[in-house]
């Protein structure tokens, strides 16, 4: 398997709200509404000196198996202010994906993703359409963590070949860059947490007890 410099294809643009909302590979959400930001890592290519040192993306809980037709399985993903500011424009998304030719990003429509509301405590559905992006408040304090609860399964027609996945949960925010020369920018910039799950059949999963035996006669 080829792993993917995922984060740093998505952070290259897209113009979204400015509600706290991040795109997944394609796309990748502005500080401002309508403003379009480059990652920082592009704008940094000449110098090649870039490197993010705000936030830290923990992904737990996430590599254990999925059973195919099967029912939620929950996992965490923990994003920690590293830096000695307030990050006010933090967003999130969560997305599958396989690095195997023509079936990138094929997967994504046979799993689903949920993320649980901090404010209400329900479940609610990542829109894939909007390339997995999830609602956050988007500000964390210098020092503090923020745990974001998501769950994901695999639906019943997932095609049977595709027996694993990764599953990349994305942080982004805007940072500034500056150049040799003294010019400041504002770039998106980010860190992915990635874990591969396994993906099974009902069959396969069900645990299985002692053989049994018929009783001798004779």
């Amino acid at each position: 398997m080829i792993v993917r410099r995922a984060l740093t294809t998505a952070l290259a643009a897209a113009v979204l709200p400015a509600a706290a909302l991040v795109a997944a590979p394609g796309a990748y959400a502005a500080g401002q509404a309508g403003e379009q930001l480059p990652s920082c890592y592009d704008v940094s290519t000449a110098s090649g000196d870039y490197e993010q040192k705000t936030i830290k993306l923990v992904q737990t809980d996430a590599d254990g198996p999925v059973v195919r037709g099967g029912g939620w399985r929950s996992f965490r993903a923990t994003v920690t202010n590293i830096g000695s500011t307030t990050l006010k424009t933090l967003g999130m998304s969560v997305y599958a994906w396989r690095q195997v030719e023509d079936e990138d990003p094929v997967i994504g429509g046979f799993m689903a993703f949920e993320y649980r509301s901090q404010k209400t405590g329900k479940w609610t559905p990542v829109d894939s359409d909007a390339s997995g992006r999830f609602v956050t408040d988007g500000v964390v304090r210098a020092g503090k963590s923020v745990t974001y609860d998501l769950r994901l399964r695999a639906t019943a027609d997932l095609p049977a070949h595709m027996t694993w996945a990764d599953i990349s949960v994305d942080a982004s925010f805007v940072d500034r860059y500056r150049f040799p020369d003294g010019r400041v920018v504002s770039c998106r910039a980010g860190e992915t947490g990635q874990n591969m799950v396994h993906i099974t059949d009902a069959t396969a999963a069900r645990p299985t007890g002692p053989a049994r035996t018929s009783p001798r006669t004779g």
